[in-house]
């Protein structure tokens, strides 16, 4: 949907003529700066789009034993540990955009990820050798021996 409403808004500030031969009106960039630095302070989508979804994201890890919780839960078999999977759902819905948006190779993704901290308190939440911890894979796949071991 994100990517719909920039097309759109990209479509607005260019002119067309009978030849199909279009030219900006406005540069992008211009577009999306703010107003307070001569922009027309429009922003863009997808960035927004993004914050809002991993907004979400973040909520399913701290707000534990509320309804909508619980209803992601039981139906895209998400576990109710530290944060989401980063696995794709299968099922349509918000909740397909709000893990899609984890499994991107974006800067926002790259930030979202690499500036978030986690409390592990007693460890009761926490996936030890599946989550990603110090590197870009779990444990589990850094350390598969030491795994083997430590699950016997």
């Amino acid at each position: 949907m994100a990517k719909e409403i920039n097309r759109l808004q990209r479509r607005f500030v260019w002119s067309g003529s009978t030849e199909n031969r279009f030219s900006a009106l406005v540069k992008w960039d211009v577009v999306q700066r703010l107003k307070n630095q001569g922009g027309l302070g429009v922003g863009d989508p997808l960035l927004k789009n993004a914050a809002l979804l991993f907004k979400w994201w973040w909520r399913f890890a701290c707000e534990e034993g509320v309804m909508w919780r619980r209803v992601v839960h039981s139906i895209h078999e998400e576990d109710q540990v530290l944060l989401p999977t980063k696995t794709a759902s299968s099922l349509p819905g918000p909740w397909k955009d709000i893990k899609c948006i984890a499994l991107e190779e974006t800067l926002t993704t790259k930030a979202f990820f690499e500036n978030i901290s986690v409390r592990v308190g007693s460890g009761s939440r926490v996936r030890f050798w599946l989550e990603v911890w110090a590197h870009v894979k779990p444990l589990k796949e850094v350390f598969p021996r030491l795994f083997r071991l430590s699950s016997q």
